[in-house]
């Protein structure tokens, strides 16, 4: 295992953070007039990714790493937009099965047309090999943290400062 510098570390942290703030402020901005909030378009992502497959709330709220009640809220949004279906489960009745529907997958397309533009703008003076590499590098963190989702290091004490 390679120990990196822990100063490195601490600004890759903190530029993550702040890339994904300025993203979700700008994501937002642009999608204010077509009323698909992140948190929103975020689940309509999730469910388009396999069409044909439907989710409990309690898959969603595992998959989110979110509340019970924010996953509720964001999946009504989405029904009463007709973007997401519900069926019960014929063999459990308590159950129920969330699916996109066809103006869900319309939304989500319509989405990622109305941002690329912009995406396109933010890597204009950006190298393929620049954007290839930031690709490979986000696709391998976001393997591990989905693949480590229990996995935490122990915090420990900093040191004290000298007397």
């Amino acid at each position: 295992m390679t120990h990196h510098q822990p100063e490195k570390l601490t600004q890759i942290l903190v530029w993550i953070g702040v890339a994904n703030q300025l993203m979700t402020t700008r994501f937002n901005q642009y999608m204010a007039d077509y009323d698909l909030p992140l948190p929103q378009f975020s689940m309509l992502n999730h469910f388009s990714r396999n069409p044909a497959e439907g989710c409990t709330i309690t898959q969603l709220t595992a998959a989110f790493q979110a509340n019970q009640p924010a996953i509720t809220k964001t999946v009504q949004h989405l029904l009463k937009k007709g973007y997401l279906d519900v069926q019960v489960s014929e063999s459990d009745r308590r159950v129920k099965y969330h699916y996109i529907t066809e103006a869900g997958l319309q939304a989500h397309s319509q989405a990622i047309s109305r941002i690329l533009p912009d995406a396109q703008m933010i890597f204009a003076d950006w190298s393929r090999e620049d954007v290839d590499t930031l690709h490979q590098s986000l696709f391998q963190l976001k393997n591990w943290l989905d693949d480590h989702r229990d996995t935490v290091a122990k915090a420990t004490e900093p040191e004290s400062p000298p007397r």
